[in-house]
This record gives structure tokens, C-alpha cells and sequence, in this order.
């Protein structure tokens, strides 16, 4: 993954700050293209610059994943576009987590300070804990 960029703190809050009350939508504004814009706000890089406009729906998502890194899921998709796992405790802002949903289901998330945040229906939700996370 690359650096941080010297105004890595700004460019990610005003990713925050946007999608605040944006709902949740697959292809768009998804966990994963979320936690993809937020690493590019940090680094200049976008990890999902080959999914971009490539689903539109969950099935889409789920099958793209798959064909990217096999049956790893979100996890696996995280581990190789960002790299060497952490333990979600030395996680910092910008960092990208893996959580459950709360339905048994995975999401990506995004370390902002002391909670993970991901989209959710009317907006930004955040999550108390990751299960997984990478360093941006």
C-alpha cells in the first residue's frame, strides 16, 4: 500500500463529512467502495479501482469478490489489496477493519478514532468493534 498523504487527515474527514447521510447502495456507496474511497483520501491510491461500476447489486458484489479471491470473502479481498494484517486495537484513523453486521454477516469498516463507521441505510453507522484489520 502507499503512504499517507502530508493532508491524509483532511482529505479523510471530508470523505466523512460527504457521505454522513448518504444511503446505502451497492456499486456505489457500499462497505467496500466506502472503505476503498477513504484508503484513497489517505494514500492517493484506490484499492477498487477494478470494481468500480462492475455490480449493482449484492449478488453482483458477492460474485466479483469471488472471482477476485476466491471464497476468502471481504477478509481476503482486504488482506490483498492492503497488506499485512494488525490487531484491530493498534488500529488508527483511516485504517480498514473487517465487522460483523450484526446478522452474521461481514462488512468492511473504517477506523475513525475510538469506532469503525460503514454505510449504512440513511447514512454512516458506526460499529464498536472489528473483528479483523489492515494499516493504510
Amino acid at each position: 500500500m502507499s503512504q499517507r498523504l502530508p493532508d491524509w487527515s483532511v482529505r479523510l474527514q471530508a470523505v466523512v463529512a460527504q457521505r454522513l447521510t448518504r444511503a446505502f447502495a451497492w456499486g456505489l456507496h457500499d462497505c467496500a467502495l466506502y472503505a476503498a474511497d477513504c484508503v484513497q483520501a489517505c494514500t492517493g491510491t484506490d484499492p477498487a479501482a477494478d470494481l468500480r461500476g462492475r455490480y449493482s447489486t449484492e449478488r453482483g458484489a458477492a460474485r466479483l469478490i469471488r472471482r477476485a479471491v476466491g471464497r476468502g470473502g471481504l477478509a481476503a479481498l482486504a488482506a490483498a489489496r492492503l497488506g499485512d494484517e494488525i490487531p484491530p486495537t493498534l488500529a488508527i484513523r483511516g485504517d480498514v477493519g473487517v465487522a460483523d453486521r450484526g446478522d452474521g454477516q461481514l462488512a468492511l469498516v473504517v477506523c475513525n478514532g475510538a469506532v469503525w463507521q460503514a454505510p449504512g441505510p440513511d447514512g454512516i453507522v458506526i460499529v464498536q468493534q472489528a473483528l479483523r484489520a489492515w494499516r493504510v
